[in-house]
């Protein structure tokens, strides 16, 4: 009688991270702008003022990513998550309740973002890549899912609890559903590492058999990166860098393509469906990009999905029919989804996977500027020339130095001594 064979822990842990991911980016960065009318409403601010909100965040975020990152790397990843799923929520819901502007920075820009970081990405990558090794690539690719998921989820129920509830009680609201998913998901399916004797944990980091008394971690043998020789390392300017740019350009598009789309005489629901359709596309690219990883050089990943941008960005200059958009966005949007797998198994590539953490956080504070400085661009360009195609311009000029830059990135000895 044959016995049935357990899967493998890694895939819970990745499930686990995936519902965190989603729902520290989903009920932040997309959920941000849907509060843009109701809040300058109530306090009587430009939308320029209400930006100033995401800016705050992105520098806190900045700041945040390192202290999270080495905490991840010397603690436990599981006691952080629930941790930071309790200050999420209460951020969240502090901000509902306060009637101090700069009070709402201040939440935005320290508890919140802390709270994010344990909660979403850098903690959910940093997890997911001491799980896995032969299949880390595809485990990553499945990973950056969790972003868009997020999205498509948290913009429908914020819409209907602003209208149902009003603003600050839907952020209430938020802030309560958070904080249960965090902490529930973090007991029940968050483990900080495997130990080894887990089923199917020989199959994946293909240690071979192991003695009764010495159980051996693969991860342990990789190099411990401190922050002196991160910062020394060629490897980690480049490609902070190279994806930084790509970040940057894919943040002031977001921000930017539905009025471009209008400004092209479209209205509101064809914008809204060339959006859609690209959204859907962009997880068909994280999806082929986190396949693709296990098996083609990484840098050839990075070269198609930045040169997917710069072609779009091209067409965009181009001004096409409704049709050709269409057809480009479901194409190419796979260049939005593409980076971030393509980040993430590039860092494992060339640091391994013992101190991603830190190097993830570190990498963020170089990465940050370049979104903040994009959008500031695009906007200025606009207001300055009434379109956005010279900053489109200007973004695929970007997109192939960054091809260049990434083909100076060559591996180096990241096992322990």
């Amino acid at each position: 009688m044959s016995t049935i064979r357990k899967p493998y822990l890694g895939w819970q842990i990745l499930s686990g991270s995936f519902l965190c991911a989603g729902v520290a980016i989903g009920f932040t960065s997309y959920i941000f702008g849907m509060f843009a009318i109701p809040v300058s409403t109530d306090f009587g601010i430009s939308r320029a003022n209400f930006n100033n909100g995401m800016i705050a965040f992105m520098l806190g975020m900045a700041v945040m990513s390192p202290l999270v990152g080495h905490l991840l790397d010397h603690y436990s990843a599981r006691r952080l998550l629930i941790m930071g799923g309790f200050v999420f929520g209460l951020s969240l819901i502090m901000i509902s309740r306060v009637h101090s502007l700069p009070l709402m920075l201040l939440i935005l820009a320290l508890p919140l973002t802390f709270a994010t970081g344990a909660c979403g990405i850098i903690s959910a990558n940093t997890v997911t890549v001491r799980w896995f090794l032969r299949r880390r690539g595809r485990a990553l690719g499945i990973l950056a899912l969790s972003t868009s998921v997020g999205g498509f989820v948290s913009q429908p129920l914020t819409a209907l609890l602003i209208e149902s509830l009003g603003w600050r009680d839907a952020l209430l609201a938020l802030g309560i559903i958070a904080s249960v998913v965090f902490v529930i998901t973090g007991l029940l399916f968050i483990r900080d590492r495997p130990r080894g004797n887990e089923a199917g944990y020989a199959g994946e980091f293909d240690t071979g058999p192991k003695t009764a008394d010495a159980e051996i971690d693969t991860n342990s043998r990789e190099r411990v990166w401190q922050k002196g020789e991160l910062f020394r390392s060629r490897n980690f300017w480049l490609l902070a860098i190279c994806i930084g740019v790509m970040f940057g350009i894919d943040q002031a598009v977001l921000v930017s393509q539905v009025p471009f789309f209008q400004d092209l005489g479209l209205d509101l629901t064809t914008a809204a469906l060339l959006v859609s359709v690209k959204t859907i596309s962009a997880i068909a690219g994280k999806l082929l990009i986190g396949f693709l990883a296990d098996r083609v050089d990484l840098r050839l990943l990075f070269l198609a999905v930045a040169g997917c941008n710069a072609t779009l960005m091209a067409i965009y200059i181009s001004q096409p029919s409704v049709p050709v958009l269409l057809f480009s966005v479901a194409l190419l949007g796979v260049a939005v989804g593409g980076i971030f797998p393509v980040w993430t198994t590039l860092m494992a590539w060339l640091f391994g996977a013992r101190s991603y953490g830190t190097v993830m956080g570190f990498m963020s504070i170089i990465m940050q500027p370049f979104a903040i400085a994009t959008l500031r661009f695009i906007g200025e360009i606009h207001d300055r020339t009434g379109t956005y195609l010279p900053a489109f311009g200007v973004f695929i000029g970007l997109a192939l130095l960054a091809c260049a830059l990434v083909w100076l990135l060559k591996p180096e000895n990241h096992q322990g001594t």
